[in-house]
Order: C-alpha cells, then sequence, then structure tokens
C-alpha cells in the first residue's frame, strides 16, 4: 500500500519532469521487477540490453540489481558494408564475421552473480586513406601514422569481459570487472603496418543501499591501452619518394617524417564513477558521474641510449560525462527518458631536440548534449516508440600552425518498433529509424595552405565533416519459440546514409550521389 510520504513524493518528481508530463499521464502503478528473456519480443530484449548496459553494468556491484534476469546467448554475424560517404581516414568497404556469447547468472544457494562473455570479429578492410593506425583516434589525440599509398588489410578482434558481483549484507554489495580486449591488424599483399593492440580495464565497486529507495555506488578503474608497430618496406609499387615515406601526425599540419622503425603506444586512463539510483513503486531515477583523466604517449622503438628521449609525443585529457536516466512502470508499458552530457578537453605536446624540452602545439575541446524518450508497448503491434536529439561541438587548434578546425552539428532521430505474432512460435518484428545529421556551423582554416596534411588529409575531412546526411536504419526479423524456454531470433540489420547538403568548401571531394550501406545477417539463440 502507497503511503502518504510516497505520494507526497511522487508528486514532486513528476513535478521536476514537467515537461515530459503529457507523456507520465498515460502511466499507472505498477511494481518494478527484473524481466526475463524469454516474455520479451526482440524489440522489448534489445531496449532492456541497452538499458542493462548504460545503467547496471558499468558499475559491476550493480549487477545484482540489474533490469534483467539471467540469461546466455550466443550469436553469429556476417558484416557487409561499402560507399564513398565515410570519413576519408575511414574504410570504405567491409565485409567479414563476427561472433558472441555472454551470460549472466546467479550463483546457487551464494550471494553472488557473474556475468561473462566471450567476442571474436575477422573483417577484411579495404581503401583506408592516409591513415595506418587502423582507426579513428580515441579521445581526440592527433597522433597516428600515416601514408598517402592506400591498401587492403586484415582485422582480427578477441574480447574477454568478466563481471562479479557479491551482496555482503543486506546493505552492502562489492563488485569486479576484468576487459581483456586485443586487436591484430596485418596486411596480407605488403608489410606497411603490422599493429597489435592491447586494451586492459579493470574495476572494483561497492554499492550501499541505505533503505528501500536509495542505492549509491562508486567505481575506480584504470584502463591500459598499448599498441606495437612494425613498419615495413614491401607495398605497392609506383610510389614517389614523398608518398612513399612514413609520418607520425603531431596535430593539424604539424607531423614528424622519415618515421622508419614503428612505435610503441601507451596510455592510462584513471576513472572515478559515482552513481546514485532512487527507487519508487513505479518509478526510478539513475544519476551516474564519470571522470577519467588519461595520459598519451608514442614511444620511438629507434631511440635505445639512455641520454636521448624516447618518447616524441605525449597527450593527456580529461573526460567528464553524466548521464540521467528516469524510467516510469506500467504493466503493459513503459517511459524511459535518458540525459547524457558530456566534456573533453585535450592537450597534445611534441619534444623538440633542440632544447631539450616538450612543446605544446596541439588543443582540442569537445562539448556533447544528448536526450532520448522510449515507450514501449509490451507485446503490441506497435511496439515502441522512440524521439531524440543530439548536439555536438569540436574545436581543434594546432599552435605551430594557427591551424583551426572547429564544427557543430545536430541530430534529431525518430524510430517505431513493430512486433507482430505470424504462428504460434513465432513472431515478426521490425525497428525503423531515421537520423538527420545536421552541420550547424564549419571552420577550417588553414594557414599552412601548401603543407602535405591539408591537401592530403585537411580539405577532404573537412569537406566529409561539413556535409549534412540523412541515416535510415532497419532491423527486421523473425523470433522463434523453441523447447525448455528457448528463442532463436533471425534478422537483416540495414544502416543507410545519403548526402544531402555538401559544405562550403571550396573543392568538394564528396558529391550528392555518394552514400553508405551496410548490411548485418545475424543469428541469436537464447538459452
Amino acid at each position: 500500500m502507497v503511503t502518504i510520504i510516497n505520494k507526497l513524493n511522487h508528486v514532486i518528481i513528476k513535478r521536476m519532469f514537467l515537461a515530459f508530463s503529457l507523456l507520465f499521464c498515460v502511466f499507472g502503478t505498477f511494481s518494478q521487477k527484473a524481466a526475463t528473456i524469454d516474455s520479451l519480443s526482440v524489440i522489448e530484449r534489445d531496449f532492456q540490453f541497452e538499458l542493462f548496459k548504460n545503467r547496471y553494468f558499468q558499475i559491476p556491484s550493480l549487477i545484482n540489481q540489474a533490469n534483467l534476469g539471467k540469461f546466455s546467448y550466443g550469436e553469429a554475424r556476417y558484416l557487409y558494408g561499402e560507399g564513398k560517404l565515410r570519413h576519408p581516414q575511414e574504410y570504405k568497404k567491409q565485409n567479414g564475421l563476427f561472433a558472441k556469447t555472454a551470460s549472466l547468472a546467479n550463483l546457487e544457494n551464494t550471494d553472488w552473480t557473474f556475468y561473462g562473455s566471450l567476442e571474436y570479429l575477422n573483417t577484411r578492410i579495404e581503401d583506408v586513406e592516409n591513415n595506418l593506425t587502423y582507426c579513428i583516434t580515441e579521445y581526440n589525440s592527433p597522433y597516428y601514422f600515416f601514408q598517402k599509398t592506400t591498401g587492403l588489410w586484415n582485422h582480427q578482434n578477441y574480447n574477454f569481459e568478466v563481471s562479479a558481483a557479491h551482496k555482503v549484507n543486506s546493505k552492502l554489495s562489492l563488485g569486479g570487472y576484468l576487459n581483456y580486449d586485443t586487436n591484430f591488424y596485418f596486411r596480407k599483399t605488403d608489410t606497411r603496418n603490422e599493429l597489435t593492440a592491447l586494451k586492459i580495464n579493470g574495476k572494483l565497486s561497492a554499492s550501499y543501499q541505505f533503505n528501500e529507495k536509495h542505492l549509491l555506488s562508486v567505481a575506480l578503474g584504470t584502463a591500459f591501452f598499448k599498441t606495437d608497430s612494425e613498419l615495413g618496406n614491401k607495398f605497392p609499387e609506383n610510389n614517389t619518394e614523398l608518398t612513399a615515406n612514413y609520418y607520425l601526425n603531431t596535430g593539424l599540419g604539424s607531423y614528424i617524417k622519415n618515421i622508419d622503425n614503428g612505435f610503441e603506444t601507451k596510455r592510462v586512463i584513471p576513472q572515478l564513477q559515482l552513481h546514485w539510483l532512487f527507487k519508487q513503486n513505479n518509478w526510478d531515477v539513475s544519476v551516474e558521474s564519470t571522470t577519467k583523466y588519461g595520459v598519451e604517449r608514442w614511444i620511438d622503438k629507434n631511440i635505445v641510449r639512455v641520454e636521448e628521449n624516447d618518447e616524441l609525443t605525449k597527450y593527456s585529457f580529461l573526460n567528464q560525462e553524466f548521464n540521467v536516466v528516469f524510467n516510469q512502470y506500467r504493466k503493459n508499458s513503459l517511459l524511459s527518458i535518458n540525459l547524457n552530457a558530456e566534456y573533453l578537453k585535450g592537450k597534445g605536446k611534441v619534444w623538440q631536440e633542440t632544447g631539450a624540452y616538450y612543446a605544446k602545439n596541439f588543443n582540442a575541446t569537445n562539448y556533447n548534449f544528448k536526450t532520448e524518450a522510449n515507450i514501449l508497448f509490451y507485446k503490441q503491434l506497435l511496439n515502441k516508440v522512440s524521439l531524440g536529439i543530439k548536439y555536438a561541438n569540436v574545436e581543434q587548434l594546432d599552435l605551430n600552425y594557427a591551424y583551426q578546425f572547429d564544427y557543430q552539428f545536430l541530430e534529431p532521430t525518430v524510430a517505431l518498433g513493430l512486433h507482430k505474432d505470424i504462428f504460434t512460435k513465432v513472431a515478426f518484428f521490425t525497428n525503423l529509424s531515421g537520423l538527420y545529421h545536421h552541420v550547424i556551423d564549419m571552420q577550417h582554416d588553414p594557414f599552412a595552405a601548401n603543407n602535405i596534411y591539408v591537401e592530403w588529409i585537411g580539405n577532404s575531412v573537412a569537406d566529409y565533416t561539413g556535409t549534412s546526411s540523412f541515416n535510415f536504419k532497419t532491423k527486421l526479423g523473425f523470433d522463434v519459440k523453441l523447447k525448455n524456454e528457448n528463442k532463436l531470433e533471425c534478422s537483416i540489420t540495414g544502416d543507410y546514409w545519403k548526402a544531402t547538403t555538401l559544405s562550403n568548401e571550396t573543392v568538394n571531394y564528396v558529391s550528392k550521389n555518394d552514400d553508405y550501406l551496410s548490411l548485418v545477417l545475424g543469428l541469436k539463440l537464447y538459452f
């Protein structure tokens, strides 16, 4: 029975979310409980897995409080993508295989909850320009290898995650998390850069239940990232000295040339997470803060003498993120509202042999804001409705050349999910979404206009970044009930991008005919 105090608190919180009051009015009182996989449609499962990942999985001691009951699944996917509407330093064509298995379970007759997953990816990637580090850099770091000549390479990824939570008593839970993620990039026809990348992420956390309503959690973690590159001189012919050279990019127009023996990259990111979860009978709200401070170093393997400095670059950054999730529950529906804000500030330095000091040469600042509202109608033909919008602002400045690169964009999105039982044990589903990437403003001001970075990279990246585009995505397929409450999900996912408005750059590398299509064929077995 709901007390008078609970009712008053309910009214106060509902007034705080006045902007969404029209949505709230359709929801009544329903007590929360963990969802079971076999009771959900595919669209409902996808939403609940996303909620599990964003709200509970990030704090390992919270997995025993999760929105999902125990589950186990295995899946396999075939990946294909091709098109010109891509970032110039990303692949234009890909095909490969992906496999994953994951499980969440309580250990019988104990107070332990465990989660584990294993992923494998094997893809062939084509047509990447001016990028020998094989991926776009993270946290706005300016450092990567580049060379004019394109080629083909293979990418293999092995990703292992394990998380555990132990309920010490009725108030306190402790948790731990470990992620081991390794990537191998190699070429079959040349030896330009064979790269091994390793990420290890570990966390320890504690959650304290003050009362039935308030749950406070804290997590401390460290992410360690290391790459080891081996450069070779066997690659396609018809290259000049300029195009055959290896370069280490250090900013916008700043680079180190005549690289010949590879580098080690090391990045260490300590992080602090604070999480508060407040529960009422038919709604809950969580607020999470994640603070990261990282340092990335590029170490020249050529340097072996103690008196020489082998760390040629340093990049430090502060990353702050806030995430708020509000859920309101009813017997046959769920309203979920998510608010996310992120700030990143980075600074780069390059070692100067003359004078023996680190010179500041690169600044980066990012702001991101995103909000999304989802309504699930359980087992209905109209299974889900979503509305959202994202705003991003990116600012980059090379201090050597006063080279400025800034842009802002908006991304409104809308999505519908449909579900229909067509036989006793077979259901059809489709999830449709549309997104418009609208560039608000883009400033590209390269003072070093005759620089090879500007000619090879800067101009084409600016033109792509200043192009507005439309995205349509759909996932459709069948969900089949098997024996012993097992389920088989068969799906095809299409993701299509099309240029709509070109940038204001003097030379356009992107045309309105450019597009990109990716297809994913998937099988997923819940057991």
